[in-house]
């Protein structure tokens, strides 16, 4: 560890996807870097994510043969934005979400050279107007592959410690002090570090902090499960906050329920009667609605043995643990839930898996695993559906070079936003695949801009 009061040129807090790809091009754009991050390793909520990403006009629609534009992609994001529009009353920054969109296929570009793989495209017709969201093959990827690249571009990365404020001189973000434990139960010092060219805020959302949460939300909401990590404490906002950071949107923390994506393409969702009741990878508020319209909110997802081999990290993050028997019949009764009923259910399931056809004739669901994968090797699996929220869509606004408003429209000097730290593009993540890229891409320019100084 650097003795106290050290100085850089760029400080970057939180080590995901945004705060990596702002490192990396401050890096490369010929400054001195370093990066903190409150877990101990960088990759966020990413590297446990499902690791969908959308890019418009980029290499792998090329390929594919699929016609798409920034301005294509735009129009999308906006018509999911004013979906939330009453719901919230969002701020969505169009003219921040077109240059996301502009730059996306850079971006692509840019994993791919670190050593990205993708899959298949993951269909959502009624979001997406075309196929442009792909799943990363292995998300442990924003963790090992940014770790290796930050290392190579020098960038000092200081993992373990927790940025608390902001140092302003003369109007402008001058540096970031943090703590660390000081040895083996010792108390946090806090140890000032000097930035002088920026600071980029890339320390993730709001979610776990139940406290910040009841401020926007009613309070029997605001305790309710989260997605990602303990760590997503609203730490950025709060610092940029106190300096005069403008935050909008922080009561868009949309309900859902808690699943992984990945884990409901081979599984599916049944109530008490047994029978499937809504398509299970459909929009996310679609989701949770069909779930309140279920007796109690009482539903499982269903799923084999082999999935679970395959997902079981995923299934152990589910708030509520998941339940496993022998036969479907065995299982039907841990459920609580006719054992017809539900043979049925897998039995329709299974038919419609193995005729290879595009939309399930049920409920007009999609998406589905690849390969297929039938509910039939045993053990056999339910796990509880619970209700949550989402990633929050709260953050600063921001210029279109990431820049953090005040509450007057003025830039704060030295101080930029990337990630869940900027609110104006997170109305639109409904969509599926934006929240990632969108770091990604915009950490790139926060990057860039930061390392001019």
């Amino acid at each position: 560890m650097t003795a106290a009061n050290d100085r850089t040129d760029v400080v970057v807090v939180g080590g995901g996807p945004g705060g990596c790809s702002a490192a990396l091009e401050a890096a490369r754009n010929g400054a001195s870097v370093v990066l903190l991050e409150a877990l101990d390793t960088v990759g966020g909520n990413a590297a446990r994510s499902t690791g969908y990403m959308a890019f418009a006009d980029f290499e792998a629609q090329h390929t594919a043969g699929i016609s798409d534009s920034p301005e294509a992609y735009l129009a999308d994001m906006v018509a999911e934005a004013a979906l939330q529009e009453e719901r919230y009353g969002v701020l969505f920054d169009t003219a921040l979400a077109a240059r996301y969109a502009a730059e996306s296929a850079d971006a692509y570009r840019f994993l791919i050279e670190l050593g990205f793989r993708f899959g298949r495209f993951v269909p959502r017709p009624r979001q997406h107007t075309t196929d442009r969201m792909m799943d990363v093959v292995d998300v442990a990827s924003f963790g090992t592959l940014f770790a290796a690249a930050l290392a190579k571009a020098g960038v000092d990365v200081r993992s373990g410690v927790r940025a608390r404020r902001l140092q302003t001189t003369a109007g402008r973000v001058t540096g970031v002090f943090w703590e660390s434990a000081s040895g083996e139960g010792g108390a946090p010092c806090a140890e000032l570090l000097e930035a002088d060219r920026g600071v980029v805020l890339a320390a993730g959302g709001y979610q776990a902090n139940h406290a910040l949460r009841s401020r926007y939300q009613p309070g029997y909401l605001a305790g309710t499960p989260y997605l990602g990590v303990d760590t997503d404490r609203g730490d950025g906002h709060l610092m940029g906050q106190a300096v005069g950071g403008d935050l909008i949107n922080m009561t868009m923390i949309p309900p859902l329920v808690m699943v992984a994506s990945a884990l409901v393409e081979d599984s599916i969702a049944v109530d008490l009667s047994g029978r499937r009741f809504h398509d299970e990878a459909g929009p996310y508020d679609e989701r949770v609605a069909a779930l309140e319209q279920v007796p109690g909110r009482r539903a499982c997802y269903v799923f084999d043995d082999r999935v679970h081999r395959l997902r079981r990290d995923l299934v152990e993050q589910m708030p509520e643990p998941a339940v496993s028997a022998p036969s479907l019949s065995e299982l039907a009764a841990l459920i609580g839930c006719p054992p017809d009923a539900l043979a049925a259910s897998v039995d329709e399931w299974n038919a419609t898996i193995s005729s290879g056809i595009a939309q399930d004739p049920a409920f007009g669901r999609v998406v589905f695993g690849k390969p297929r994968l039938p509910i039939i090797e045993p053990p056999l699996w339910a796990s509880p559906m619970v209700l949550g929220v989402n990633f929050p869509a709260g953050g600063f606004r921001v210029s279109g070079d990431c820049e953090v408003f005040d509450v007057f429209g003025e830039v704060i000097p030295g101080l930029f936003a990337v990630g869940d730290c900027v609110g104006g593009i997170a109305p639109a993540i409904g969509l599926g695949g934006v929240k990632i890229s969108s770091a990604v891409t915009l950490g790139r320019i926060a990057g860039r801009v930061a390392a001019c100084g």
